[in-house]
C-alpha cells in the first residue's frame, strides 16, 4: 500500500515540477528550489514477535504515529508442510488486529520457514520446506492457494515472506513463486513483502520491480561468526551497489540490540537486556567509527564477555546513510526489548530533513 501511495505522491511532485519548470523558462534558477524543499515520504515498518508479544505491543504503541506497518511474525510450517500458528501467534494476531490502537495501521502477517516438529523440536529456516514448495508449478500453485485460504478472513494490508535458506538452483523458481503470489493477493485486496537475505544472489536472478523486496541489512557478525557489530558502513555500501533501490521497491530492515561472545558461546540480546549488563557493572561502552555501533568486554564468572549493539545513535546513522541514498522504506528488527530512545528513530525517519546532506 504505502509502495503504491509513494507513487502516486512521486507522480504528482514530478507533474508539479514539470509545470513550474514550464511557467519560468525564463528564469531556470528557481527550479532546484523545488526540488530541494519537497518532502521525502519515508515508508516505515516494525516486526513484533509472538515470543515477546506484550511487550513488544506496548513498545509498538508508543511509536506508532510514526510507523506505516506493523509486521507481525507469527505463521510457520508444521512437521507435514502445512501452516501453522503456536498459540503465542495466534494471540499476538488476535491482539493487534481487535486493537483500536492499530486501526490505522497496516498490519502484515509474516509467514517463516521454520519447522515445528510433532517432538517438540524446530528447525529454523529450514530449506526443505521450500524444495517441496518450489520444486514444480503445481507445488507453488498448491502453496499459493495455501496462503490465501489461510489469511484471506484476517482483517489485513497484506502478507510478508520470510523464506531463508533458498536451495540453490532454485532462486529463479522462488521469483517464479512470489511472482504468482501477488497476483492471487492482488485478487483478494491484499499487499505482499518478500524478505531477502543479504546474500541473495542478485547479480543472476535480477528482481521485478513490481515487487516489493525487504533487504536484510544485519547479522553482518553473529551467531556463524567471532565478535563484531551486526552491520558496519562497508557492509552497508556493499548492500546499496548489490540493491540499488532505482524502481523505488527495496527496503531495507536494519536490527535492534546486539550478541554477546563468552568462551565460543554466542547469544542474542535485546537492547534492553545489554543496558541491564551496562547498569549493573558500570560499563561504558565504546563506539565504534567503522559501524557506529558500540561494543564492550566485561567479565562474568572469571570469563570475558564481549558485547557489540546497536543504540539509537547506531540507528541514526545507518538510516541516515541509506535514506541519503536514495532508501525510502525502512523496516526495524524488532519489538519487544526495546526502549523510548530507540523507538524514537521512526520519528527520525518522519523528519523533513531526513537523508538531505
Amino acid at each position: 500500500m504505502f509502495f503504491r501511495r509513494r507513487q502516486r505522491i512521486m507522480v504528482l511532485a514530478v507533474a508539479f515540477i514539470v509545470l513550474t519548470a514550464c511557467t519560468n523558462t525564463n528564469n531556470k534558477t528557481e527550479q532546484p528550489t523545488v526540488v530541494e524543499t519537497a518532502k521525502v515520504d519515508i515508508g516505515t515498518s516494525l516486526w513484533l514477535v509472538d515470543w515477546a508479544s506484550e511487550k513488544g505491543i506496548e513498545e509498538a504503541t508508543e511509536a506508532l504515529k510514526d510507523i506505516d506497518n506493523i509486521l507481525l511474525f507469527a505463521t510457520y510450517f508444521d512437521e507435514i508442510g502445512r501452516l501453522y500458528q503456536v498459540e503465542d501467534s495466534r494471540q499476538l494476531i488476535d491482539d493487534v488486529v481487535g486493537n483500536p490502537h492499530f486501526d490505522g495501521s497496516n498490519v502484515y502477517i509474516t509467514i517463516v520457514n521454520d519447522l515445528f516438529k510433532d517432538d517438540g523440536s524446530i528447525i529454523q529456516k529450514d530449506p526443505e520446506i521450500l524444495k517441496d514448495i518450489l520444486h514444480s508449478p503445481s507445488t507453488r500453485e498448491d502453496h499459493v492457494d495455501e496462503i490465501i485460504e489461510f489469511v484471506e478472513d484476517y482483517p489485513i494490508e497484506g502478507i510478508e515472506i520470510d523464506y531463508e535458506n533458498i536451495p540453490a538452483g532454485l532462486e529463479d523458481e522462488f521469483i517464479l513463486f512470489a511472482q504468482e503470489l501477488q497476483v492471487a493477493l492482488e485478487e483478494v485486496s491484499l499487499y505482499l513483502r518478500i524478505i531477502l537475505e543479504p546474500g541473495f544472489p542478485v547479480e543472476s536472478y535480477p528482481l521485478p520491480e513490481k515487487l516489493q523486496f525487504v533487504v536484510m541489512a544485519y547479522n553482518l557478525y553473529g551467531y556463524h561468526s567471532g565478535p563484531g557489530p551486526k552491520a558496519d558502513y562497508v557492509f552497508l555500501d556493499s548492500l546499496m551497489k548489490r540493491f540499488p533501490n532505482h524502481a523505488g521497491n527495496i527496503d531495507i530492515a536494519l536490527s535492534t540490540g546486539g550478541f554477546s561472545w563468552q568462551d565460543g558461546h554466542v547469544e542474542s540480546m535485546t537492547y534492553e537486556q545489554i543496558s541491564e549488563v551496562i547498569r549493573h557493572f558500570h560499563i561504558e561502552p565504546i563506539r565504534h567509527e567503522e559501524s557506529g555501533a558500540l561494543s564492550f568486554i566485561y567479565q562474568e564468572e572469571g570469563q570475558d564477555v564481549e558485547v557489540w549493539y546497536a543504540d539509537a545513535t547506531t540507528l541514526k546513522l545507518w538510516t541516515e546513510k541509506l535514506v541519503s541514498n536514495g532508501y525510502k522504506d525502512i523496516s526495524i528488527w524488532r519489538a519487544g526489548g526495546l526502549n523510548k530512545e530507540v523507538l524514537n528513530i521512526f520519528g527520525v525517519l518522519k523528519e523533513p530533513n531526513m537523508g538531505k546532506n
